[in-house]
């Protein structure tokens, strides 16, 4: 038997877990969340979960918020400075892995169990076929999965920083709205936590929506105007909540039918991230797929790509646990 650990840093919050590796694979032996904002560096978290801890970890592996460069990471909205050889010196451990947060949804996919899925299509997985993953969440996280001959390999990519195409008037408002501000603009800036805002602005100011005064007072009460955008959109006057998330929507199916064009994604297309799980009721699965699937001749190729909701919020750190699991098993075998 040995340990390894596994974690998931985002921008507010990290969770780490300790696990033990068995005969019949491994068992999770304990885990705690972390509020980022209460440390200077990862490696204070890591010491105060490891401290006083009778089992000592061989492996770890990390699934974290930022593009991995030769074992390194610098979080972004943090400012953390991620090196995988000072860790494994500091901690005394075998190996550290440090993986794109979205390599690590991806690493976990082909275990996620039935009920941390939701179906939008159906679909005919084909056997091997690559995946891709699409993750709305405070940006647009995007990865892919292929097949090296016995299992599947999970890559990264920053494809949610590509060109912002409209497929519409309204989306062309939407881009010439945006591009007035910003030199980029990408789908980040219109499918992810900051694309509802940026929205929910251009109906506003750019095409002259009207707003209902109680919006107007719970949007300026609040700094995630999210929640309030879906709340007003059952509502009788809430054309504009509505139209902001039918845009969102949109856009994010039209690039999930990017990517699965991309990556040939004929394993399926999963999405993730933390906001789809709190916009579900909102989400509409036929309206999605006539959008993903408006691809001219390849329309009826992307009605056969399986297509699935990730609800659960544990993705992340269970692709790290089976990376670390994975490391481990070659260390011994070596």
């Amino acid at each position: 038997m040995g340990y390894f650990l596994a974690g998931d840093l985002g921008g507010t919050k990290t969770f780490l877990a300790l696990y033990a590796a068995t005969e019949q694979g491994y068992t999770l032996v304990r885990e705690q969340r972390f509020a980022n904002s209460g440390y200077d560096e990862f490696a204070g978290v890591v010491a105060d979960f490891l401290h006083g801890s009778p089992e000592h970890p061989e492996i770890a592996a990390f699934g974290v918020a930022g593009p991995v460069a030769e074992g390194r990471v610098r979080m972004t909205n943090l400012g953390w400075l991620i090196d995988q050889g000072v860790l494994r010196q500091q901690f005394q451990l075998a190996e550290v892995l440090l993986l794109n947060d979205l390599v690590a949804v991806a690493q976990a996919v082909s275990i996620l169990a039935p009920e941390d899925l939701l179906v939008v299509n159906a679909g005919t997985q084909a056997p091997q076929g690559s995946m891709a993953v699409l993750a709305p969440g405070t940006g647009l996280g995007e990865a892919y999965l292929c097949w090296n001959g016995t299992e599947y390999t999970p890559f990264p990519s920053e494809g949610g920083h590509a060109d912002f195409a409209p497929t519409s008037e309204m989306e062309q408002g939407l881009l010439s709205f945006l591009r007035a501000e910003h030199d980029h603009v990408s789908y980040e800036m219109v499918c992810s936590g900051k694309g509802i805002p940026n929205i929910y602005r251009y109906l506003t100011e750019g095409a002259g929506m009207q707003v209902p005064a109680q919006l107007q007072e719970a949007l300026a009460a609040t700094t995630d105007i999210t929640p309030v955008l879906v709340g007003q959109a059952r509502e009788k006057e809430g054309e504009v909540a509505r139209l902001t998330l039918e845009i969102f929507f949109s856009v994010l199916a039209a690039e999930a039918g990017n990517m699965a064009l991309k990556f040939l994604a004929t394993g399926g297309l999963y999405l993730g991230g933390g906001m789809l799980p709190k916009l579900r009721h909102a989400f509409d699965s036929k309206r999605f797929m006539e959008r993903f699937t408006d691809k001219g001749r390849l329309a009826g190729m992307l009605s056969a790509i399986p297509v699935r909701i990730i609800t659960t919020e544990r993705a992340g750190l269970n692709g790290a646990a089976l990376a670390a699991f994975q490391a481990l098993q070659k260390n011994r075998h070596r």
